[in-house]
């Protein structure tokens, strides 16, 4: 599971801030006793993120933590480890990642949300609709989760790089071609130090470039139920042929990580982020990054210039929709809870717009869900907002797919993209022989697979 770091803001401190005039509400709250198990990282972690400011609001109901802490270990089936635990302890609360609650969602092993949600007159018009959105898809229409928090990926861009090369500034919804030659305007020419156009973490490798433009467009390069290769089609090999031209330009700024200097014990924190993010020297014109960098952007002291964002690119012919959001902290109640109207209250709670606004006094490192709360930056920060996820991702069902197959297709993709690189393959050639290669895998026998340990 992927930990989302949230605002960790303890009750006593949100009561100073608050005088917790957002925790009480004006009507008279139901009075909640007994128990609740809650799967979570760690007991700390959740009082602080949660535990905390719910007490305040119901403290006669015992939350008990079972902590997920120390059960993911490498070498070992970790859905099994999961799925074992919940079987064990027999939690009221769930804490899924979208991984675990597409594959619980429906199921039968949650609890649908939706009659709780109306009878309690919750407020579903105040709640970002593209999380909304996902959560009913997953559950075939049915509301089996609510996550307070999502993560989004945006286009930041240097607005001081802009107006000294004279290029326009990005805008919301660009295609992925209109980002791409918009980070060519950026000459590496005759600078010193170069300014590059363009800069993220799938830049580093051009295939998972590729995969992320193809996502937003719907594609997919493998279909895990049928065992099939999708990636040699037309769709692909334009994509393919965009990402292999925008990296031969070398517009793109890809960090040496065996040359570069690393930050020395005690140095000053803007000096390691400034390793860690080298959009802050000044050289890059943009660079594709998650809700977190709003917050190293705005506490990082001494920035030479200033700075805003736009949604990544987008289907020109599906406009609304990104494949940027991510859902990582979902909370749902066990079908077989033995205190089901508690389990239902707190997650209530902790998805209602008095927890949002506590939540997000302070720095941004995850979006809250209830858009009332969204943070009131200055700069273009709606642009998280903007659009919803697609109908499916590419990588649902990947779990079913073989991890020695996984294993082989990262090394077919390395041998095959050098050549198409380097000028010397088509895309329609290179896309042939990932496909054909990577199928021959995919027939294989299973006892001709070798036993790979999972992680």
């Amino acid at each position: 599971m992927k930990k989302v770091m949230l605002l960790g803001i303890v009750a006593g401190l949100a009561c100073t801030a608050t005088g917790c005039t957002w925790v009480s509400d004006t009507k008279e709250q139901p009075k909640l006793s007994g128990s609740i198990k809650v799967v979570y990282w760690n007991k700390n972690s959740f009082m602080q993120n949660y535990g905390n400011l719910f007490s305040v609001k119901y403290p006669d109901l015992t939350v008990e933590v079972l902590p997920l802490e120390g059960l993911y270990k490498p070498q070992q089936d970790n859905k099994k480890a999961f799925d074992d635990y919940v079987q064990l302890h027999n939690p009221d609360v769930l804490l899924l990642d979208s991984e675990q609650f597409e594959r619980y969602a429906g199921s039968g092993k949650l609890k649908a949300l939706d009659a709780d949600m109306k009878k309690d007159a919750f407020d579903t018009k105040g709640y970002y609709s593209g999380v909304l959105e996902y959560l009913r898809r997953a559950g075939d229409g049915k509301i089996y989760g609510l996550a307070p928090f999502f993560n989004c990926e945006a286009v930041f861009y240097n607005k001081k790089l802009f107006a000294e090369h004279g290029v326009p500034f990005p805008g919301n919804k660009m295609s992925w071609n209109e980002l791409i030659l918009l980070s060519q305007r950026f000459s590496t020419q005759n600078e010193d130090p170069p300014v590059y156009g363009l800069e993220g973490r799938t830049l580093t490798n051009p295939f998972i470039f590729a995969t992320t433009v193809g996502a937003s467009y719907g594609l997919k390069y493998v279909d895990p139920e049928s065992k099939k290769m999708t990636l040699n089609t037309p769709e692909w090999a334009k994509v393919f042929k965009l990402v292999a031209e925008a990296f031969q330009k070398g517009n793109f700024y890809k960090a040496d990580l065996a040359s570069d200097p690393k930050p020395s014990p005690g140095s000053k924190r803007e000096e390691v982020l400034k390793q860690q993010y080298p959009f802050l020297n000044g050289h890059i014109a943009m660079t594709i990054q998650g809700v977190d960098f709003v917050d190293v952007l705005s506490t990082t002291p001494g920035l030479p210039f200033e700075w805003d964002l736009v949604t990544v690119p987008v289907d020109q012919s599906n406009p609304n929709s990104g494949n940027s959001m991510s859902v990582n902290e979902i909370f749902s109640v066990n079908v077989n809870s033995q205190n089901p109207a508690a389990s239902w209250k707190f997650i209530e709670y902790i998805n209602s717009d008095a927890f949002a606004r506590i939540m997000t006094q302070s720095t941004i490192k995850a979006l809250p869900a209830r858009v009332n709360a969204a943070p009131k930056e200055e700069r273009n920060v709606k642009a998280f907002y903007e659009l919803t996820p697609p109908n499916e991702s590419m990588y649902k069902n990947f779990d079913k797919l073989p991890d020695s197959f996984l294993m082989t297709f990262d090394s077919i993709i390395n041998q095959e993209m050098e050549p198409l690189l380097q000028g010397k393959s088509t895309a329609e050639t290179a896309l042939q022989r990932i496909e054909a290669r990577s199928q021959a895998e995919l027939d294989k026998p299973k006892d001709e697979n070798p036993v790979v340990p999972k992680s």
